[in-house]
């Protein structure tokens, strides 16, 4: 197989040096016009701007408690805002580009143009590069540096007026649901009192009050009979008793209504007037008292004994009892009247319950579901105003212009490089093609072999016979060609060479022979 190969290699050496003049000037035919051709192509030149995108360590710090916008969002949605239509129309108009169009339809196919031959690419997660490519570099630079700019100020107040709404839109909901919360903490208020409810109601605690209100009444009842027998007693003693008593008093009057009056003083310091030896004395002074103002009996030198009636105390006091009895008898009996009435308004809620019960829990759940929000609100509304303040104060991450563009003096297209190296691979390949192709095309017999084939006889073979004078003609020739195709190669190869080396003046010269030969 490797001697097959070999063979072959060698027919197709032996073919390249046979038509080596074709050979030779087809290939460096397409060299020449894919190598030379480049210079032809306009140069385009990129301008850069890198955008970084700062997180500040504020932002850790008030993890949780501010919300700040999503960057990882705003990466995704990078390219879309930037290219956004209105974004490259404002820019447009920033650098006075759209007055060299006519109308509309060319205004929008310029915009998609500078739309096509923007490129945005995202490094690391946190560097933007932003470049943008046009024969114009200086239109490329203003360009580029407008974008940038325009879209981190865009960017710095979207996030502000994002800030800003968010926080007015929070405070209208909180206002919202706590006027909500306060209507249904009213609604739950009203129908507790309006129920009798101020804990949450079940049935055992309705029984138990129940329980309770027939207990103190029937201790209402005993009282009130122990009251009333003792009211019968206390009446069948005061039959017995006289309302006045006749009192008799010989002199010393004076002296014992002083007596009595200074005792009276006594009392009145410990007891009110209602008290029975209260109102005992203060009979008996005033009956003194009329004793002294009547006029007295008297005769030849003795002096007679005064009769005195007076307030029975005993009678008074019997009688007192009685009326604080009666009192008693009569707070009792309201009181009954009461815990009866209480009595059937709790029975009537015992067969309300389920239906009460029902009501409060829903006006309840109402209530605390508006509640619930409410307050999730309000601590939304709390890391909003920290949000804003960060925006405000610049604290929350942001872009940054870190590289803005520069005036471009290298193209990156055409690459003369690669289209050099490429012309010189495809004009060897083409010329070999070529004349690989027109070998096959060949139908004459070249080889002994080929005779064979046909299976006829070889008689001889003639040899060819050049002449001294042609092969010295033959060998100056094949010289010159290869002394013109060598030099040729090393003048492709030094142009490639400065290509790599960055010769912008090779380029420059060239470029000028051309266009003084175009010219």
């Amino acid at each position: 197989m490797e001697a097959t190969a070999q063979t072959e290699i060698f027919r197709y050496a032996k073919l390249i040096i046979k038509r080596r003049y074709l050979f030779l000037s087809l290939s460096f035919c397409i060299m020449s016009v894919i190598v030379w051709g480049s210079y032809f192509i306009p140069e385009k030149y990129e301008a850069k701007s890198t955008i970084f995108i700062e997180r500040n360590v504020i932002e850790k710090l008030v993890k949780g408690i501010a919300i700040t916008p999503s960057m990882d969002a705003r990466i995704k949605v990078l390219r879309d805002t930037m290219l956004g239509r209105s974004l490259v129309l404002d820019v447009l108009r920033k650098l006075d580009l759209d007055s060299e169009v006519k109308n509309d339809q060319e205004l929008e196919e310029m915009i998609v143009r500078f739309q096509e031959k923007t490129s945005i690419r995202v490094r690391n997660n946190n560097l933007i590069t932003v470049s943008f490519v046009d024969k114009n570099p200086e239109l490329a630079m203003n360009y580029i540096n407008s974008l940038v700019s325009e879209y981190v100020e865009k960017n710095i107040f979207a996030k502000r007026e994002e800030a800003y709404d968010a926080t007015k839109f929070l405070k209208r909901q909180v206002a919202f649901f706590k006027e909500k919360m306060d209507k249904g903490e009213e609604a739950v208020i009203k129908f507790r009192q309006e129920q009798g409810i101020y804990i949450a109601m079940d049935e055992r605690s309705l029984i138990n009050e129940i329980k309770k209100y027939e207990q103190e009444i029937e201790d209402i009842k005993i009282r009130r009979n122990e009251l009333t027998a003792t009211k019968t007693s206390i009446e069948k003693q005061l039959e017995g008793e006289k309302p006045f008593m006749t009192m008799f008093s010989t002199k010393g009057v004076d002296g014992r209504v002083e007596s009595l009056e200074k005792r009276l003083q006594q009392l009145l310091i410990s007891y009110t007037e209602n008290y029975p030896e209260v109102i005992r004395l203060k009979a008996e002074i005033e009956a003194l008292k009329k004793q002294q103002a009547a006029p007295s009996k008297a005769d030849t030198g003795t002096q007679t004994e005064s009769e005195i009636s007076g307030i029975n105390p005993m009678y008074q006091e019997l009688k007192q009892k009685i009326i604080e009895i009666e009192a008693e008898i009569s707070a009792l009996n309201a009181k009954e009247k009461h815990l009866e009435a209480l009595t059937k308004d709790k029975e009537q809620k015992l067969k309300n319950v389920p239906a009460s019960r029902k009501k409060l829990a829903d006006l309840e759940k109402e209530r605390d579901s508006f509640k619930s929000v409410y307050e999730s609100l309000l601590v939304r509304l709390g890391q909003s105003e920290v949000s804003k303040q960060m925006e405000i104060e610049d604290k929350a991450t942001t872009f940054r212009i870190i590289e803005p563009a520069i005036l471009p003096t290298l193209p990156v297209s055409p690459n003369r490089k690669m289209i050099i190296l490429a012309g010189i691979v495809m004009g060897f390949l083409g010329a070999f093609g070529t004349i690989f192709l027109i070998d096959n095309m060949d139908s004459s017999v070249k080889t002994i072999d080929t005779l064979k084939s046909f299976k006829l006889p070889v008689l001889a073979i003639i040899p060819t016979i050049e002449s001294a004078e042609y092969q010295r003609m033959r060998k100056r020739k094949d010289i010159l060609l290869y002394s013109l195709s060598g030099f040729y190669m090393l003048c492709i190869l030094g142009v490639l060479a400065m290509e790599f080396l960055g010769m912008t003046y090779v380029e420059e010269f060239i470029s000028n022979i051309f266009m003084y030969v175009k010219g």
